[in-house]
């Protein structure tokens, strides 16, 4: 270590060895800047959006939380606004795709770098006696710079791999909120049910009552009481029901935003109300565009062509440049000129590709691989289209019978309810029709709200597929 360090000192003090170390340094990032520039401009742009995203993350603070910490807390009555802010900075599995993105943007620069340098020295045991002097020592400095195409196709995979993972990042952030918003509305559908069943047996308790009050002189056993008090049993058996299930909803619920399971959730009072005019060809289009798992595996498909030409470029060699430097002694015994000069060299290696079997295998690996990912964007983009086309049936399904009960059924169905009860009171009818409408108006409520759910979700579904915001507000401005 010692002997290392005087002839460093030794060298630098020499400042045409200086000059000519200064002169390969430059050489080398020039080499480097010609043969990567086309990728860093793509890298750098990721970068910023990776620094953007990590502002809109909050991710230094998150690291310097604990695991089971938060970044934020929801409010005591949240809207659905709140539980997607809450679950984009606090959802494990969107953090998880935030951090392969940035493990693949630091890829790059790693593939783009030249390897080390090398620093060789030798001692001569037998001085070689010269006109200007004895040869004692050789120092040298080696750097093997590979074939220019070699460092561009690397880098060019590393950058569309770190693009693809930028893509998956998206995908997740929008399945993300997916989850999120079909949790919120099962929630809100369960809030609703829950207040359309207890609305319910508000009335029919009344009706028991009326029901009493005119059957109370008879001293034998009302099959309309009885019928009642069967529905009362039953319909409370539903609000018990639907109790139960209120904790496990809510579970879903917070799982979804990254919350612990066990934390109490209030209902949602409310539910936003999209109203959407949406053209199945032009979502066909948004989806083949914007989707981020389709652009993920296009850039997988430009990365395996990278990968490619990385293989090919394997039969073309690669070079060492030199410089070196002999220390001589002067010679005491005369006086010449360049007397004790130490001579300098310039070294040029290349290497030999010999190997040709294993190279072909790589092209042939390389191949293969850019095939697969070709063939895996085919079955992605079929099955998305077939996932599009199902959700935008089912969007337009759940419109078409939320409209149809809400107004057209519903009024009807409080219509009879109306003139059961008139006729019951007046006696013309009986219980068993008062029971009936009563029992039809009740399903027909909670089908409109299932329909209006729906529809919130395959909207919410068609939102994830077509990589874009479908929400209007009443003014026709998209939010």
């Amino acid at each position: 270590m010692l002997l290392y360090l005087y002839w460093v000192d030794d060298l630098f003090n020499e400042l045409e060895w200086r000059e000519h170390i200064m002169s390969m340094r430059t050489l080398f990032m020039l080499s480097l800047f010609v043969c990567c520039g086309c990728s860093l401009q793509q890298e750098q742009e990721l970068r910023h959006e990776l620094t953007n995203e990590m502002h809109t993350l909050h991710i230094e603070d998150f690291e310097k939380k604990s695991i089971a910490d938060n970044i934020i807390s929801l409010p005591e009555e949240p809207t659905l606004a709140d539980y997607l802010q809450y679950a984009l900075l606090n959802n494990p599995s969107l953090r998880v795709a935030f951090y392969k993105w940035a493990m693949a943007v630091e890829k790059a620069p790693q593939v783009r770098a030249l390897p080390n340098p090398t620093v060789s020295y030798s001692y001569y045991i037998r001085e070689v006696e010269t006109r200007v002097g004895p040869q004692k020592n050789r120092y040298a400095l080696m750097q093997m710079v590979p074939w220019p195409t070699k460092l561009t196709n690397a880098s060019d995979k590393a950058v569309r791999e770190a693009l693809s993972q930028k893509y998956l990042y998206d995908a997740e952030k929008l399945a993300l909120f997916y989850k999120v918003r079909r949790a919120y509305y099962e929630y809100f559908y369960l809030g609703r049910s829950l207040q359309v069943v207890n609305d319910n047996l508000m009335l029919l308790k009344s009706v028991e009552d009326a029901v009493r009050i005119r059957y109370e002189a008879a001293s034998t056993s009302n099959p309309a009481l009885i019928q009642l008090q069967i529905e009362l049993g039953k319909q409370e058996e539903r609000l018990k029901s639907l109790q139960a299930l209120r904790p496990a909803l809510a579970a879903r619920l917070n799982a979804a935003i990254g919350r612990s399971p066990d934390l109490d959730l209030p209902l949602p009072e409310t539910m936003p109300t999209e109203i959407s005019a949406l053209a199945e060809a032009e979502l066909l289009q948004a989806l083949q565009q914007n989707n981020p798992g389709l652009n993920a595996a296009r850039a997988k498909i430009r990365a395996a062509e990278s990968a490619e030409k990385l293989a090919r470029a394997q039969y073309l060699p690669d070079f060492s440049l030199g410089i070196g430097v002999i220390q001589t002694d002067r010679r005491t015994d005369t006086d010449l000129p360049d007397n004790g000069k130490d001579p300098l060299q310039v070294t040029l290696e290349m290497s030999v590709p010999l190997w040709w079997n294993k190279y072909s295998a790589g092209v042939r690996e390389a191949q293969a691989s850019r095939s697969a990912a070709v063939n895996a964007l085919k079955e992605q983009s079929n099955q998305l289209q077939a996932d599009l086309r199902m959700a935008f049936y089912n969007y337009d399904d759940a419109g078409r019978k939320y409209n149809l009960f809400a107004k057209t059924l519903i009024p009807k169905a409080e219509q009879a309810l109306e003139s059961s009860r008139a006729g019951f009171s007046a006696g013309s009818s009986g219980f068993a029709d008062l029971l009936d409408t009563e029992r039809t108006l009740l399903e027909f409520h909670l089908m409109a709200e299932r329909a209006s759910v729906d529809q919130a979700i395959r909207l919410a579904e068609l939102e994830m597929l077509s990589g874009q915001s479908l929400r209007q507000t009443a003014d026709g401005q998209a939010d």
